[in-house]
C-alpha cells in the first residue's frame, strides 16, 4: 500500500522545518494507471465542488501526479482558490476489483521541466492540444476506496 516518510530540511538560517511526505505504491499507481481516464475532484474557497474526468496526466515519481491544463476552467480556478484536489481510480480485472483515493496539494506550473514534458506531450500528437500549464499534485494521503472492510481506511 502506501507509506509514509519525514524529510527534513535546514533553511540557509540554520532553521529546521519537517514535512511528512506520503508515497504510494506501485500497485496504487498501476490502478490508476490501468483506469487512464480519472476523476478530479476540487473545491472553491466556498466549498463548491467541482468533478472533471482528465485523460492527460502521469505518475512523475512515487509521490508526484502530473495533469496537463489544456482546458481546466473551474479546475484551474478551483487550484488557485484551495490547492486541495482528489482522485479516485477503481478497476475489475479477473473477478477483483480495487479502488484508491489520494488527496493532494496542487500548484500550477508554467514554466520547467514538468511543464516542458507536459508541452511536447500535448502539442506533438496528431490532434494538437493547447498544454498551457501543469498542474503538480503532490499525494497528502491515499484512502482505500473500495467498499466492505477497510472502505474508507487512511492507508498513507
Amino acid at each position: 500500500m502506501g507509506c509514509e516518510g519525514w524529510v527534513f530540511y535546514l533553511s540557509v538560517r540554520g532553521v529546521l522545518s519537517v514535512k511528512l511526505v506520503v508515497y504510494v505504491s506501485e500497485d496504487i499507481r498501476e490502478t490508476f494507471k490501468k483506469q487512464r481516464i480519472i476523476p478530479m475532484a476540487t473545491s472553491s474557497k466556498d466549498g463548491v465542488p467541482n468533478v472533471i474526468y482528465v485523460g492527460m496526466w502521469w505518475w512523475e515519481d512515487d509521490e508526484t501526479l502530473c495533469v496537463a491544463n489544456n482546458y481546466l476552467n473551474k479546475t484551474l480556478s478551483n487550484i488557485h482558490e484551495n490547492q486541495k484536489v482528489s482522485f479516485i481510480s477503481w478497476v475489475r480485472e479477473e473477478g477483483k476489483s480495487a479502488s484508491y483515493q489520494i488527496k493532494c496539494s496542487a500548484e500550477e506550473q508554467l514554466e520547467g521541466d514538468l511543464y516542458q514534458k507536459m508541452r511536447k506531450v500535448a502539442t506533438e500528437r496528431e490532434r494538437p492540444l493547447p498544454g498551457r500549464s501543469v498542474i503538480v499534485c503532490k499525494v497528502d494521503a491515499v484512502y482505500q476506496g473500495s467498499g466492505g472492510k477497510g472502505a474508507g481506511d487512511k492507508l498513507a
